[in-house]
């Protein structure tokens, strides 16, 4: 009996990237591969490259995560801070604020059918962080976006950035409150 052999052939696809920027600014990136299929947003820290065509480690894990469960047909990679930042501190976190950058978060989630907020700890750690957190989850709220928000977690539950679980299957939690406050502050307002 002779085995059936497999040939040699080229698979292509077509991906339409597309991206939301003013100046200095990069708002989103948005890759789709499938339009049949449904769209997912993740929301990652901030950009690292404005690049159109280029991509930064986060955005490749990003990417690859979303291709892997073959059930959405692209992504929107979204940053709750809209410039590059080396160094995050407070005043590093705030310069990279755009004045419009929530309201251009609300109005791309709203094209995503699932919104996943992969910010890890920097939401823990900074209070323009988890301000600028806490604005665009009651602004999706208003919006009636409140079901299609998740966070990002590790196998334990953690809320975590995509560099944390590079080896880990994705897996998300509801967001169901603000639980944004940074802990620092949590206790500081304890003690008062």
């Amino acid at each position: 009996m002779v085995e059936a052999t497999e040939r040699k052939h080229v698979e292509k696809a077509t991906i339409n990237i597309e991206s939301k920027v003013k100046g200095e600014f990069t708002y989103w990136k948005k890759m789709i591969w499938n339009s049949e299929q449904p769209l997912i947003m993740v929301m990652a820290n901030y950009p690292i490259s404005t690049d159109l065509k280029g991509d930064s480690l986060t955005s490749m894990l990003i990417r690859n995560a979303i291709v892997e469960r073959n059930t959405f047909g692209g992504v929107i990679i979204a940053n709750l801070f809209n410039k590059s930042v080396k160094w995050p501190s407070e005043k590093a976190l705030l310069e990279a604020s755009s004045p419009d950058g929530i309201e251009e978060l609300v109005a791309v989630a709203k094209a995503a059918d699932k919104v996943i907020i992969a910010t890890g700890s920097l939401t823990t750690k900074y209070e323009v962080a988890a301000a600028r957190l806490d604005e665009l989850l009651e602004q999706c709220k208003i919006s009636k976006m409140g079901k299609k928000l998740f966070w990002l977690v590790d196998s334990g539950g953690k809320k975590v950035h995509p560099l944390a679980i590079r080896n880990e299957p994705w897996q998300f939690g509801p967001v169901v409150g603000s639980e944004t406050i940074p802990s620092e502050i949590k206790e500081a307002e304890a003690n008062e």
